[in-house]
């Protein structure tokens, strides 16, 4: 007994534990057995808080340099909304905020904490903070890249290229995909526009032709207007009718033909005689030299007063020029106007004359031609002789109203298809989406059939599309949209802040918890 007294009392001395086996103190072994669990497992958890506060300071340090980006490129997106850049400074501007941009594509797709990416996709972690099941706190992380931050293929100068992501089948269904539950296929249609005589115009090129009633109308690329012959030949139901009409066209074209105010123009008259060179001013008065010019009787632009020759201007040119027997031409404003002969009304020596046509080109601004063709749309058409585009397009009401209707795709250009569906299947282990089917009634040609097994992709916009890129367009309202980036940004950091101080304020606690049962 005494020895077994004294096994106990070294071995307690030794150890420096009161409670060295069950036999000690059976109930005292199992309070000190789950202070034990309590104290281990609350050591581990003040680390796993540590380590929670660690992912959410790599989290925000990621962040910090997102937010430096972003405000460099609000910076360069301030510095092009001015008008003083010329299109080499807008490149400029442009290509180095698409480095930044994908700067924070890389930051995004590469901050990691132990081999998690913590910037790559949307979820959560779960942080140990207790010894007890259910004793967690919940770091929420967020994907953060240039589109999620709303910045895919943000542009300032309307040019380059934007890369378009994969698509999955949310955003099949988002551009308006069915399911169709035969096939097991998601059938997307498209249906183009109508073409209007508004959209018509916007394709016309150089060269095209638009007739309104009977009327040519040339158009100029260059000028954006449109050019027409045009005549003061009098028409009506007897010669009287066209003399009057003649005359009252060939007055109203002289009236338009001056200089303005405190201006000179330069012009030529030239008959059977020769040529004349002379200046005009506001009024329609016509010098030679600084000298006044006069119109004598027969047609004849002259500095000589002599006899019945009237005081030259513009009306009384064109008049004598007009009931003359040889015709003329005249050169005013870089215009040319050939001024036929006049024509006896009947055979009879003594009948009277019907003035001469005046015909020239004339420029027209293309509003007024939109104008009227729409005005006469059952009498109008459009001939496009440019570009990939060659044939003639009739109007009714604005519409296309050809035998076989024209429609504007969703790229600008005219077409004979109406619509078209396409059919994508969507892969049940990877999600991927690819083109599996093409169907249209219009399209005989399959002009708009995308390949079978294409992948699919979607760009900013949320279009389907196979092509990998999409052309680039200037941002609408660019610093509302930072400024909508930036707050994102703000809002995690402010999260992810406020994770960090709940996280150091269970490590004291668990520090405390730890001190006192190890003091029991």
């Amino acid at each position: 007994k005494n020895q077994s007294a004294l096994s106990s009392s070294i071995e307690r001395l030794s150890s420096g534990l009161r409670i060295n086996s069950a036999k000690d103190d059976a109930a005292g072994q199992a309070i000190a057995n789950r202070f034990t669990s309590n104290i281990k497992g609350l050591t581990q958890a003040a680390r796993n808080a540590n380590d929670g506060i660690s992912v959410a300071q790599t989290t925000e340090g990621a962040l910090s340099e997102i937010n430096n980006n972003l405000q460099r490129i609000r910076e360069l997106t301030v510095q092009a909304s001015t008008g003083t850049n010329s299109d080499s400074d807008l490149d400029s501007i442009q290509d180095e905020i698409k480095s930044r941009l994908d700067e924070i594509d890389r930051v995004s797709g590469q901050t990691q904490f132990n081999g998690v990416n913590v910037l790559a996709k949307d979820g959560s972690m779960k942080i140990q903070v207790g010894a007890n099941d259910g004793e967690t706190i919940t770091i929420d992380l967020k994907k953060i890249d240039s589109d999620t931050l709303g910045l895919n293929g943000f542009n300032v100068n309307g040019k380059g290229t934007i890369t378009n992501k994969a698509a999955t089948v949310s955003d099949l269904t988002s551009a308006g995909a069915k399911l169709n539950t035969t096939t097991g296929l998601y059938d997307l249609k498209t249906e183009n526009t109508l073409l209007t005589t508004d959209a018509a115009f916007d394709k016309l090129g150089n060269g095209d032709k638009v007739t309104v009633g009977g009327v040519d109308y040339t158009y100029n690329a260059k000028s954006g207007d449109f050019t027409t012959t045009k005549s003061t030949a009098g028409t009506g139901v007897d010669a009287a009718a066209q003399a009057t009409d003649s005359a009252k066209k060939r007055d109203a074209l002289a009236a338009t033909l001056h200089a303005d105010v405190g201006k000179s123009v330069n012009g030529s008259y030239t008959t059977k005689d020769g040529t004349v060179s002379f200046e005009t001013d506001s009024a329609g008065n016509i010098t030679i030299g600084g000298s006044q010019a006069y119109v004598d009787d027969a047609g004849n632009l002259t500095t000589n007063n002599a006899g019945s020759a009237a005081k030259a201007d513009m009306k009384a040119l064109l008049k004598a020029a007009s009931e003359g027997s040889d015709g003329a031409s005249l050169t005013f404003n870089g215009t040319e106007y050939t001024i036929a002969k006049a024509t006896p009304a009947t055979t009879s020596p003594v009948a009277p004359l019907i003035p001469g046509g005046i015909t020239y080109q004339a420029t027209v601004s293309k509003d007024v031609v939109l104008s009227e063709t729409k005005a006469a749309a059952a009498t109008s058409s459009i001939t496009f002789n440019s570009g990939v585009l060659s044939k003639t397009i009739g109007f009714t009401a604005g519409e296309s109203s050809d035998a076989a209707k024209s429609y504007v795709d969703d790229k600008g250009g005219i077409t004979n298809v109406a619509d078209y569906t396409v059919s994508y299947s969507v892969n049940k282990d990877n999600g991927s989406v690819t083109v599996a089917g093409y169907a249209s009634a219009t399209d005989t040609n399959k002009d708009y059939a995308p390949a079978i097994g294409t992948a699919v992709n979607v760009n900013s916009a949320g279009k389907i599309t196979t092509e990998t890129t999409s052309a680039g367009s200037a941002t609408t309202n660019p610093l509302a949209a930072l400024d909508d980036a930036i707050s994102s940004i703000d809002k995690f950091r402010s999260s992810l802040g406020a994770i960090q101080n709940r996280l150091d304020s269970a490590v004291t606690n668990l520090n405390n918890t730890t001190t006192n049962l190890s003091e029991a």
